[in-house]
């Protein structure tokens, strides 16, 4: 036979793998331009603010929400303790003001700072100033809380006084936060 330049499909001497369909080349490529488009559609994610904002905002029906602005305390007031000791802080900020996210800002700054938060909530209530409550009477963590915060002893409300929350449950020290708080930026 005479090799007339024409071969059948996978039968070309340079076609060692087989056909381009059954060598999984295509298959590999799609999976590759699949990863970079999922990777890019997820990258923004990791730049957004967190979504707490945005669900406070929506449960308290705010059209025009005003956001919290980032709180700024100087460097001297430093807590003492360790931020495993911190840690076991477990710390319920509430919104005591009108505008949205303060909590949340807070709660955020906290949790920075090393203190164990749980999920912010809004106050039952607005206050004029922010308000520190201890729960279960440890004063320990409140003066840690007040330090991190720059807020004065005046803040701390008596233990027997109600706390404007709908519950108190898993926390040590419950901060309600008032425009004091938003003024510190």
């Amino acid at each position: 036979m005479t090799d007339t330049g024409h071969h059948e499909a996978g039968n070309h001497p340079s076609d060692f793998f087989g056909p381009l369909e059954r060598s999984g080349v295509a298959r590999g490529l799609l999976l590759v331009v699949v990863a970079v488009v999922i990777g890019a559609l997820l990258m923004p994610s990791a730049t957004r603010p967190p979504l707490v904002q945005a669900a406070t905002a929506a449960s308290t029906g705010a059209t025009t929400p005003t956001t919290a602005p980032a709180i700024k305390v100087p460097s001297s007031q430093a807590p003492t303790t360790t931020a495993s000791t911190l840690a076991s802080v477990k710390v319920l900020v509430a919104n005591g003001t009108d505008t949205n996210g303060a909590a949340a800002a807070v709660s955020s700054f906290l949790s920075g700072k090393g203190f164990g938060t749980l999920t912010p909530v809004d106050a039952l209530t607005t206050v004029p100033a922010s308000e520190v409550y201890p729960v279960g009477g440890d004063n320990a963590a409140v003066q840690e809380v007040l330090s991190a915060l720059g807020l004065s002893a005046s803040a701390v409300q008596p233990g027997a006084t109600p706390v404007p929350v709908a519950s108190t449950a898993g926390a040590n020290v419950v901060v309600i936060v008032g425009p004091d708080l938003l003024s510190k930026t």
